[in-house]
């Protein structure tokens, strides 16, 4: 009798399995069914839309997607007989469909119809990575991550489509901007740029931040040994003022290396940083953090230059070039404390003065002429730069000078920063700041908003919306 009871439990269970078996089976059917209808629509739509555009990467990119779409309805219709349940008729299909499809062609603007298949690869990423939390049959779950991952590569591709057409439309509407102000952009728009780029800065690492004071104090170091070979090797010849126009002319070059490589002095961050504090897109804090450590990589890197050329003297550059930084040099020690101060506020001036008119300008060769009037007219006034000066002075220092550290740190250093500080924030940040802000009504709509970025954002909010209802049927 016990043996009985349990053979006939036994038989119940291995019917419930059956059971179980059977509703699982039915259920991953209805699953594939539904992607198989979703397959054949995204097949549809990609060879319908390759039909249409003009751009040929593009339409090669859908007749991709659309092969892939095809091996997927093959695989799908396979996995479906395997299971013992019967495709749905591709006609059928279409026929239920045919709303949706003739709704979405209608689409003609590349930019509407890569929104719309990428909605339907999020679908579909959607619904694959949902069916592998209900499946458990191992040959359709491999049927599913294979369809996921490729529908996942195509999101990614129609992703970096989309942004690269949206960049290209910012890039026209600012050319168009541009075109209708012969004249150069307006101080509320530099302002604007400089912001932006401000933020950038300030939210850097301290390594970032000290690495480009670093690289900037070598760089400039060079303008500095080229203008003085020139103006040395020229002095026996024209004598000191004719030669000093010559050594003049070539002191850019430092200038030019700093700007198109993208490294730091430390009076250059009295504008742009400065700018995104005074419109409240960053805190005093970082801005005083981007100054100390752009200094000390400044200071680090000329000192590291003063020190090799220290150690190959005569070797490295002739003696000509090192006796004429020496005079040079203690022409900037020399000068009494307000002459330091003062030389210093229009060194700080104009180099703050470039950096403006560098956001303000468009052209490498307009950006390299400004970079080159701002230079000449610094080491031609010998006007006290406290990077440039401080190069000269302790390459003058480590090669014989009697000029000391001591005099150099007190009271040069800080009688010049003072002085570049005043020349960079207030003769050029802190005037130009109250001529937009007298200009216009309000401050706050100066500084965060921009007239062709509104322009641009309504015009994609349009668009967006006359593609929504499309994508909503979809």
């Amino acid at each position: 009798m016990d043996y009985n009871v349990k053979q006939m439990t036994d038989l119940y269970i291995k019917h419930d399995d059956k059971d179980n078996d059977k509703k699982k089976i039915k259920e991953a059917i209805l699953l594939l069914q539904k992607y198989l209808a979703a397959e054949v629509a995204g097949r549809d739509l990609y060879m319908a839309q390759a039909k249409t555009l003009k751009d040929p990467t593009l339409v090669q990119a859908l007749k991709s997607f659309a092969s892939t779409e095809s091996g997927h309805i093959i695989n799908i219709r396979e996995k479906i007989t395997e299971l013992g349940g019967t495709p749905k008729p591709l006609d059928e299909i279409r026929e239920s469909q045919k709303g949706v499809s003739d709704a979405s062609h209608q689409v003609s603007a590349p930019l509407d119809m890569l929104r719309i298949d990428l909605k339907i690869e999020e679908n579909a990423i959607n619904d694959y990575t949902a069916g592998l939390e209900i499946i458990e049959d191992p040959g359709v779950r491999v049927l599913l991550e294979n369809n996921l991952a490729e529908e996942i590569h195509h999101s990614l591709y129609l992703s970096k489509r989309i942004n690269e057409i949206l960049e290209s439309t910012k890039a026209r509407i600012g050319a168009i901007g541009a075109a209708e102000k012969p004249g150069g952009k307006e101080p509320s728009e530099i302002f604007k740029a400089s912001i932006e780029v401000g933020q950038t800065r300030l939210n850097r690492t301290w390594l970032e931040m000290s690495m480009s004071g670093l690289i900037a104090g070598m760089n400039v170091t060079f303008g500095i040994i080229a203008s003085s070979y020139v103006a040395g090797a020229t002095d026996p010849f024209v004598g000191a003022n004719i030669s000093k126009i010559f050594g003049a002319l070539f002191f850019p070059i430092g200038f030019i290396f700093l700007m198109i490589g993208k490294s730091e002095l430390f009076t250059e961050n009295f504008l742009v940083p400065v700018t995104a504090v005074l419109a409240k897109r960053n805190k005093i804090s970082s801005l005083l953090k981007l100054w100390s450590l752009t200094l000390i990589g400044n200071v680090a890197g000329i000192l590291i230059f003063a020190l090799a050329i220290a150690g190959s003297l005569n070797q490295l550059v002739p003696s000509f070039v090192v006796s004429h930084i020496h005079s040079v040099a203690n022409s900037y020690i020399s000068k009494s404390p307000f002459v330091m101060v003062l030389s210093a506020i229009f060194a700080g001036w104009l180099i703050t003065l470039m950096t403006w008119l560098l956001i303000a300008s468009s052209g490498t060769l307009a950006r390299i002429f400004i970079i080159w009037i701002v230079g000449f007219l610094i080491f031609l006034n010998s006007f006290s730069h406290i990077v440039v000066a401080s190069s000269e002075i302790l390459i003058a220092i480590n090669t014989g000078s009697h000029i000391s550290y001591l005099s150099w740190l007190y009271p040069y250093v800080p009688l010049t920063i003072i002085g570049n500080m005043i020349g960079g924030l207030f003769f050029v940040t802190i005037l130009q700041y109250l001529q937009i802000l007298h200009a216009n009504s309000s401050s706050e709509d100066i500084i965060h908003s921009s007239r062709e970025l509104n322009m641009f954002s309504r015009a994609a909010s349009k668009k967006a919306d006359e593609v929504e209802d499309i994508e909503d049927t979809l």
